[in-house]
This record gives C-alpha cells, structure tokens and sequence, in this order.
C-alpha cells in the first residue's frame, strides 16, 4: 500500500524501539488530523517499498541518512544528508533509495487546517510549498538547511510528539508555524538554481500536456502522433526521464484528478468519466489500488 497521507493515520503516538539501535521510529497524528509527523530509519531499506504516490496535502520531508535520489514530476534531485524536499499534492513523486545504507528521514504532512484563523491574519503560510511550477524548485540544500535552524525546529517537533496532552500539540502547532516560516524566508531570499536535474525539453512537453488534458484520449498512439516520436523512443525515453511509464503517470494523475472531483462534491460516478476514465470498473481498480481506499470512501479520509 501506498506510503501516503490517508494511509498514515495515527490516533495516537507509536513508538517502535529498533533492535539493537536505540533508535525510536515516531508516527505521530494530531487530534484533529491537521499534521502527521514520523521520524523512521530503515536499518535494511527495500527500495520496492518505495513507490510513486501523491499526497493529500503538502510534504515537507528532510532526508537524515542514506543514498538516494527523489525523482518529482519527472525531474530528480539528489539527496543529502539534511536537505528538505517540498511537495504539494499535485506533484506526482518517488523516493530512490539504494539498500546498501541504513535510510533515516523525517516527514511532515500538513492541511491547511492546521493554522487557525486567528494566526493567519491574511498570511499564507504554505506559499513556498504550494505555489510552485510542479517539479521545479522542490528542494533545499542541505548547507542552507542547516544555517536555518530548520534541524533544530523538527527535533523539538519530535520532542512534542513524544507527549499526548492537547497542549503539547498546540504548542507543536506553534513549531509548524516557525517551520513554514523559515520556509517561506529561505524560498524568497535563497533562490536554488540548478539544485535539480532538467527534465528532457521534449518529454517536459509531454507531461505538460498531459497534466493539461487528462480527460482526452491520451492513449500512445494519440501522444505519438501528436509529438511526432516514435512510439518505442517515447515509452523509453519517458520511463529514463520520469522513473513511471507513461500508462502508469496517467494513471496516477487520473485518480489524483478524480480525488478532487470528489472532494468537491462530484459523485464517483461522474469524477470517474471527468477524470479521464473510459470504465467505472477500470476507475474503482485503479482508485483502490493506488489510495488503499474505494472511491466511496473519498470523503472519509
């Protein structure tokens, strides 16, 4: 199952001591679902755990140890120890992680619900993480990272999800805050050119198009002729650039496409045909398998 935010729902703080580390592996949920917050370290990581999903709301992830590489709507940037990688829940993502290492890393999972109206004041904090071309702009460096104190913010975070007290997470609010503020600085004065590997201009072509008509026939034949490739060129070269086939990155768009529809009020029936599905039976399929969930359930989460 995906490794995504309606699946990672904790009621209450776990703490798992790992066998001859010392190491607590945290997974955190508040009360009201706003955040998640996990802190795990894999001593023998399997990298076919890893696999591409999309999240609910925004990610805001720090890679602690490990050797790997995060690929984000067809760009890839390599991970080092303390960057932070931003997401928001159109960016279409997999983590590449080699099974030679022990792999640590902290996640954040944010709605906006977790900021009240009173410590807003017409702020919005989430800009870094949501106001982004997807793909472009996704991670800071680790050197920059460091000098901001953001390390230093996600270990008392940490140390608040150790707690279980409403006022604990209140105050863990207040972190968030100093979180996406920090962000908010670092995105507006330390502009990161270069940190990520350009996608292929031909291939950036056809993700835009994609995205832009996933309720069309976007079969291989029909993006073939329309990019003047050839059909097997495409599939490779798509697959190098973009770590997914391009059945599977429809895919993924479609159902992420047919989860707002229905949040918004469309009935699963209708956000299956608007999203670009030609069967109910292959939307249900798909919608299970990549959110764990039946598109009944979509309200739920």
């Amino acid at each position: 199952m995906i490794e995504s935010l309606q699946n990672l729902l904790y009621y209450e703080c776990e703490v798992l001591r790992m066998e001859n580390t010392g190491h607590q592996n945290i997974r955190f949920a508040a009360e009201d679902g706003s955040f998640r917050f996990i802190h795990f370290r894999d001593e023998k990581p399997d990298p076919r755990g890893y696999t591409p999903h999309y999240e609910s709301g925004y990610e805001i992830y720090m890679f602690i140890s490990g050797d790997g590489s995060f690929t984000i709507e067809g760009g890839r940037y390599e991970l080092e120890p303390y960057s932070v990688m931003l997401l928001n829940s159109n960016e279409l993502h997999v983590v590449n992680i080699s099974e030679q290492q022990p792999y640590e890393r902290i996640v954040l999972m944010l709605n906006e619900n977790v900021l009240p109206p009173f410590m807003l004041n017409g702020t919005h904090f989430f800009r870094a993480v949501k106001f982004r071309k997807p793909g472009h702009d996704n991670q800071i460096k680790a050197g920059i990272v460091r000098e901001s104190g953001l390390p230093e913010l996600f270990d008392k975070l940490r140390q608040l999800s150790l707690q279980k007290d409403t006022e604990s997470e209140f105050v863990a609010k207040c972190i968030i805050v100093q979180i996406l503020w920090t962000i908010n600085r670092i995105a507006e004065i330390e502009q990161q050119p270069g940190s990520v590997k350009k996608v292929n201009p031909k291939i950036g072509e056809v993700l835009s198009f994609i995205n832009a008509n996933l309720h069309q026939n976007l079969d291989l034949d029909a993006l073939t002729r329309i990019f003047f490739i050839n059909k097997y060129h495409l599939c490779r070269t798509f697959k190098e650039v973009t770590g997914y086939s391009i059945h599977q990155y429809i895919t993924y768009k479609r159902v992420r496409l047919a989860d707002e529809l229905m949040l918004s009020g469309q009935p699963p029936t209708q956000a299956c045909f608007m999203s670009g599905f030609n069967s109910y039976s292959n939307f249900f399929r798909s919608y299970r398998r990549l959110t764990g969930r039946s598109p009944k359930d979509a309200k739920s989460r």
